[in-house]
């Protein structure tokens, strides 16, 4: 009789290469479950907890952290050991009063930024899309899965800064020449710098040109999300 359902647990040579873990030591780890980050960009709460951070040394310990409410990501508490996270999330520890960032390191990496307790209900989203639903409603489809209703049409590619976990529109930040843009896929990804061109049409359409100092770096459109005016408006870095 075969096995029913999916396998929980995956083989780490076969791990995301994002996911900083050893490979060679154990022969799975965790694997996550459908949720608001594909699996490419995202890692399990338990990966973090254990091997980024150090809170337990094993999955058991972790579930015992998550069943206590002891965890919580976007301001929600997590009961899953097998939860995604992934970019712009926030995740935090109440008890030893920590908040971090999921943002990617140069080499794409997951990686874990602290951050101020003033930041931890902030997080931005880039929209991709908005479709139309039953009843004529606005639906905004954002980087990491979510979708969210709304009355207001922003334009595509635009950052929404949110509160968490309420979910609310606290600020927008639309995708132009002369704003900060992090870039968050790619070669040039964790790069941040002042979006000094956007091609529109041609050959290179949704090509961008962003500039840091002397450093000037191409990239798709889709790979940017815009962080700021002037500045960030959050600790990226």
């Amino acid at each position: 009789m075969g096995r029913k359902g999916q396998r929980r647990s995956l083989k780490r040579l076969f791990a995301p290469k994002n996911w900083r873990i050893e490979r060679k030591v154990k022969e799975w780890t965790v694997k996550p479950i459908p949720g608001p980050h594909s699996k490419e960009v995202s890692i399990p709460i338990t990966i973090l907890l254990r091997d980024y951070l150090g809170h337990a040394t094993n999955r058991k310990e972790v579930n015992f952290i998550l069943n206590n409410g002891d965890v919580l990501v976007n301001g929600r508490p997590i009961k899953d050991s097998s939860f995604p996270v992934g970019l712009m999330d926030v995740i935090e520890i109440p008890k030893t009063k920590e908040y971090f960032r999921v943002l990617f390191d140069k080499k794409g990496s997951v990686n874990l930024l602290k951050i101020d307790e003033s930041e931890k209900n902030t997080k931005l989203f880039k929209l991709i899309n908005k479709t139309m639903i039953r009843g004529n409603k606005l639906q905004l489809n954002l980087h990491d899965g979510t979708n969210v209703l709304s009355e207001e049409g922003y334009p595509t590619s635009s950052t929404l800064v949110m509160k968490v976990p309420e979910m609310k529109v606290v600020d927008s930040l639309e995708f132009k020449e002369g704003y900060i843009g992090l870039v968050i896929k790619g070669k040039n990804v964790s790069k941040i710098g002042k979006i000094s061109k956007i091609t529109e049409f041609g050959i290179y359409k949704d090509a961008v040109l962003l500039e840091s100092g002397n450093d000037k770096f191409q990239t798709l459109k889709d790979y940017v999300l815009v962080v700021g005016k002037d500045s960030p408006i959050i600790k990226i870095e």
